[in-house]
């Protein structure tokens, strides 16, 4: 763990003495704070609830430009970062913070005030003033500096090419240059826009998740339920990495997280070092391709696309299903090769305890069911946030009650949130039918007046206010969010009890949590949203579009290739927000228009104005800057699972880059098959669903074909020349012809048949 502490940028922080630490709680919590009341406008609908009781509180209606709330929140941020990591990475540079960080301090809160400031008179004449100059020059320059100290130095050096070019193109028009990369777009482009009004939201809803323990609970229980089987710590890995890759969002920490316990039970179970290092990260890199939370990029990509994320979530499902698909295929292959069984019951958790405890999963349900139904994603974040912080006060053993009652009421009043104003007058009574019957159950001491009472009686009570007032649902939904912050808070304020007081410091905490986990991830957007205006300001987006085909000759194949291989190596030293923010820019539009005149790549993604090869090169750009965490020679997701396995990280690297196989391939499958997109169908019938029903189960057949060929097992080790011809079927099968994919169904039966005839007999192994 020392290694990787060494190595990954999160976990180079200072440790600050109180004071300072202090300063840095505040930063965070006042991020947290600013968004939830103007960027969610939370203040709007607290002035629509008095409204509806003849109250009107003009004071709630203050409000402020997106702009202007991105300057705040990139302020704080800068606060965080300047006072958390070092201007080195040397032992000295930790001790304590230098007076040069005090001076950078002041002139990112400067340079962010004086937007905050002066933005809103900017767009009544769009002037560029002198000091508009100074302090756009300022901000670029602390932006770059906090980047290179969070996620290293090759992002901000990057920048600074494309920056020294646009300056150049402008012909030192300094006011241009400014302009655009200060007042208009630039630093608080789309990529940091989106950080801020989605993934923040997002970013909360993790962090509270972790401190609760839906992450140990998720990873114990796919131990607890895969353990004794063939291979159980493994697959237990890749489900449970799955899942919480969903809502941590970030390959690393998913690794740090859930690698804890999996890994060492891999090695237990008798997978060898290299092995059990490599399955975590391939499993949790594979989570920000999981919907419904993807990684951050995702949320700019819907934003770049026009395509709502709820759609954009549809899209992702078979690519992600086929993803987990192959790597489970690797790791059964492995098992068996390597004869392994699994564990015994005596290192587990019984498995009915997770079962009676499966209600703490109801959050990321919600969240999943909300993102789905089309309700704006910061919105089914933070409603999902107060389902999360009502199921962790129930779920605590130590408080007295019966978890099965407070589950229906947790259950009946979620539905009834989500129910729209025009079912109000049952919704209503019915929501103070169940705190009379809470509260009638507690004087029939079935449930004791404590905790998980008080929690649940002012959710209710909240939920029944709300609709009796007639209020909307979306509004609803995110004050119920809000409010369980604040109900949490104060239940667990008053608390006697020691689970109650960790409940507050749960809440407390995830809040700074969030402030300082999205720190590395915003500056990297804002840094991404310069590269993003240079290429925009200058059209250098368009002509290195056509300079990229003219390279490669109009050939898809071997543009998609060089998009690939850009998308790897630039994913190696810059997060994937900004990786993908570059690729999509430059690559993307150049395989679009590779296939143009391709009727099914020009048609339109049905209920949008985007076409579908625009939305198969995003996400094929996508997938390879997110595959970058495995790809060496950094691969930061196989160096953290190599450091908690204790192996070689070379031998590892290598092994997850196999074991992800279906993500390296997969991307090229969906790009030349878009129907695999879901949305891009442009007419449903029982053809169309037997199509994507073939594509789906013939691209797992062709991850099948070629792991066994890697491999080398099918019930027993092969020869030379059989893996090399199931590994040419398993390539020709990923144009998903039906001949090659005939053809190795036929190889595998023959193997079959062939190792049943003689079987007992050692085939030869090479």
């Amino acid at each position: 763990m020392e290694e990787v502490e060494k190595f990954i940028a999160i976990e180079k922080a200072r440790k600050l003495p109180k004071r300072l630490d202090k300063i840095v709680k505040l930063a965070a919590i006042l991020i947290g704070i600013y968004e939830i009341l103007f960027i969610f406008n939370f203040t709007y609908s607290i002035y629509g609830l008095f409204e509806k009781i003849g109250l009107k509180l003009f004071f709630l209606r203050l409000d402020f430009q997106d702009k202007q709330g991105e300057a705040f929140v990139l302020a704080m941020i800068l606060v965080i970062a300047f006072l958390l990591y070092p201007v080195r990475n040397k032992e000295k540079y930790f001790k304590k913070v230098q007076l040069y960080d005090y001076f950078l301090i002041a002139l990112s809160l400067l340079s962010m005030f004086y937007m905050f400031l002066r933005f809103p008179e900017y767009t009544q004449s769009y002037d560029v003033t002198f000091y508009d100059v100074i302090f756009g020059l300022i901000a670029i320059f602390v932006v770059l500096e906090a980047t290179r100290r969070t996620v290293g130095w090759i992002l901000p050096a990057i920048v600074l090419v494309f920056l020294a070019y646009g300056i150049q193109d402008t012909r030192f028009n300094w006011n241009r240059f400014v302009q655009y990369l200060y007042l208009d777009q630039g630093i608080f482009g789309i990529p940091f826009y989106v950080m801020t009004i989605y993934v923040f939201a997002f970013v909360f809803f993790g962090a509270f998740l972790l401190r609760i323990g839906v992450s140990d609970y998720v990873t114990k229980f796919m131990i607890s339920l895969f353990g004794p089987r063939e291979g159980g710590p493994a697959k237990a890995a890749v489900v449970s990495s799955g899942l919480m890759g969903t809502v941590s969002g970030s390959s690393v920490a998913n690794v740090l997280t859930t690698g804890t316990f999996t890994i060492p039970l891999m090695k237990k179970a008798g997978y060898p070092p290299e092995t059990a290092g490599a399955v975590e990260p391939v499993a949790s890199t594979g989570g920000q391709l999981m919907p419904p939370i993807m990684g951050a990029a995702a949320f700019i990509m819907a934003q770049f696309l026009g395509i709502p994320y709820n759609k954009l979530i549809i899209a992702a499902v078979l690519p992600a299903l086929i993803y987990y698909a192959g790597v489970y295929i690797f790791i059964d292959l492995e098992t068996k090769r390597l004869g392994l069984k699994g564990l015994s019951r005596e290192y587990f958790t019984p498995l009915h305890y997770f079962l009676r405890k499966i209600y703490i999963l109801l959050p990321i349900g919600v969240i999943t069911l909300a993102l789905v139904w089309g309700i704006a994603p910061h919105i089914a974040a933070i409603s999902s946030l107060g389902i999360a912080i009502w199921v962790a006060w129930i779920s605590k053993d130590e408080i007295p009650g019966d978890e099965r009652i407070y589950v229906a009421f947790i259950l009946l009043t979620t539905i009834l949130m989500f129910s729209g104003r025009e079912l109000s007058f049952i919704s209503a009574p019915f929501l103070i039918f169940l705190a009379s019957l809470l509260l009638f159950f507690g004087f029939l001491r079935k449930v004791e007046f404590n905790e998980k009472f008080y929690i649940s009686i002012l959710f209710i009570l909240f939920a029944a206010f709300c609709k009796f007032l007639g209020i909307r649902k979306e509004e609803i939904l995110l004050m119920s969010g809000v409010f369980g912050i604040i109900f949490s808070l104060i239940v667990g304020k008053v608390s006697k009890s020691e689970e109650g007081k960790k409940m507050f410091s749960a809440t407390y905490d995830s809040m700074i949590d969030a402030g300082k986990t999205s720190t590395s991830v915003m500056l990297a957007a804002a840094s991404a949203g310069l590269i993003q205006g240079v290429l925009t300001m200058t059209g250098l987006v368009t002509s290195l579009g056509y300079k990229l085909i003219d390279l490669t000759g109009g050939y898809l194949a071997l543009l998609l290739v060089m998009a690939m291989v850009f998308s790897l190596i630039l994913g190696m030293g810059v997060p994937t927000t900004a990786n993908y923010v570059i690729t999509s820019l430059v690559a993307a539009p150049a395989v679009f228009n590779a296939v143009a005149g391709n009727s099914i790549y020009e048609a339109l993604v049905p209920g949008t104005t985007t076409a579908t090869a625009l939305l198969a090169a995003h996400f094929f750009v996508f997938y390879f800057g997110i595959l970058a965490d495995l790809t060496p020679p950094v691969a930061l997701a196989a160096y953290a699972g190599s450091a908690l396995a204790k192996s070689d990280f070379w031998k590892t690297a290598r092994n997850s880059v196999k074991y992800a196989l279906a993500g390296y391939i997969g991307p090229y499958i969906y790009f030349t098959h878009p129907e695999m997109f879901i949305i891009t169908v442009q007419n449903w019938d029982l053809y169309m669903v037997a199509k994507l029903l073939y594509y789906f189960f013939a691209s797992v057949f062709v991850m099948y074909l070629i792991a066994v060929a890697i491999t080398g097992y099918f019930d027993k080790p092969l020869r030379r020349e059989v893996k090399a011809t199931l590994l040419l079927l398993g390539l020709a099968g990923a144009t998903l012809h039906y001949l090659p994919i005939l053809l190795g169904i036929a190889a595998l039966l023959s193997l079959k048949l062939y190792n049943k005839k003689v079987r007992g007999d050692v085939v030869e192994e090479f």
